[in-house]
């Protein structure tokens, strides 16, 4: 069954409507956050390794939390999953971490340990890498390695996001997108309950790019970039899990290609930035402005085209991911190079 036959046996309500009320609570909550942050005078305090320059808010994170949160509890019905109780645990946990964090502050290696505690927890909920899928011919893993590899992988992606929050409307704009395909992709295997989650995510983050789009009137801060990184690879990896589509590719089924395409873009150029640093003999997490947007504003593009240009990236990225889940692999030419090495 194709997407778009899918897609026509759902209803408005199923669909639309949460990502709508999402969108819409997140609308909402902004001004009311805006207004406290004033209020408490607090602010993402502009310092020699940012960009801005005025003092904004950074608890976007806030409304993008109570607009989920509110259109899961309304359509909570339509969850018919165990593992959304481990993902829902999880993301109040990375959420209560980075209200603190964009509060006060917190140690790295704190948040970090949070981090690998909530990544358990979705691992634990059914949200782990259980195959490769014959990569380096390895197929099912030992469960101990099932944990160890899922819980690196979502704290990595998590913080690779987190890494491109640096300008206006980018990591908000990356998310959008990346949750859209997301639900589409699980239109796609017929899984409704993880369809609903995704675009409920993309409606909240749409909500939240009203005010965050160039100029920015708040930033989403850790609260929000916290818990939309680590969702997206948990549900990318549940994904994969959940592929009824499964190639004849001898190393990759297809939907796995398309979840790393879209993680490609802040994971490359996370590791493309501490490559650098190590290269120049510093901490691969020192902070300083070489990832792609701020090698973007050296040209000369100001904040809103280059979270434009970075968004065209990302979509092509996924096109290609698209295009390359059906390429397969040779088996006869495969065992041939492993006979001669």
């Amino acid at each position: 069954m194709n997407t778009l036959s899918n897609i026509s046996q759902i209803s408005f309500t199923q669909v639309i409507l949460p990502f709508l009320i999402a969108l819409t609570s997140t609308v909402v909550i902004l001004p009311y956050v805006i207004k406290v942050a004033y209020e408490k005078k607090m602010f993402d305090m502009p310092c020699e390794r940012k960009i801005h320059k005025a003092l904004i808010p950074r608890f976007g994170g806030i409304a993008i939390f109570f607009g989920l949160i509110i259109s899961v509890i309304l359509f909570i019905g339509l969850f018919n999953s165990y593992s959304f109780f481990y993902l829902f645990t999880a993301i109040l946990i990375l959420f209560s971490i980075g209200i603190i964090d964009d509060i006060k502050g917190m140690r790295a290696m704190d948040k970090f340990y949070v981090q690998i505690f909530a990544a358990f927890i979705v691992a634990y909920g059914g949200f782990r890498l259980e195959s490769l899928y014959g990569l380096f011919g390895i197929y099912e893993l030992p469960i101990g390695i099932q944990y160890i590899l899922t819980t690196l992988i979502i704290v990595g992606v998590t913080n690779a996001y987190n890494l491109i929050d640096g300008i206006d409307g980018l990591a908000g704009g990356i998310g959008l997108i990346n949750f859209i395909v997301l639900g589409l992709i699980f239109l796609h295997l017929n899984n409704l309950s993880f369809a609903i989650i995704s675009f409920i995510f993309a409606g909240s983050i749409l909500g939240f790019l009203t005010f965050n789009f160039q100029p920015a009137k708040i930033f989403m801060g850790d609260a929000g970039s916290l818990i939309i990184g680590f969702s997206m690879i948990s549900i990318g990896i549940f994904a994969i899990n959940n592929n009824e589509f499964v190639s004849n590719a001898l190393y990759v089924n297809n939907i796995s290609i398309i979840i790393g395409s879209i993680m490609f873009l802040p994971v490359i150029d996370t590791l493309r930035v501490f490559f650098i640093r190590l290269i120049h003999k510093k901490s691969p997490f020192t902070p300083d402005k070489n990832h792609i947007h701020h090698i973007l504003l050296k040209l000369g593009l100001n904040h809103r085209n280059t979270s434009l240009m970075l968004y065209a990236a990302n979509i092509f990225i996924i096109l290609m991911g698209f295009i390359l889940k059906d390429i397969s692999i040779n088996k006869n030419f495969v065992n041939l190079f492993y006979l001669f090495h």
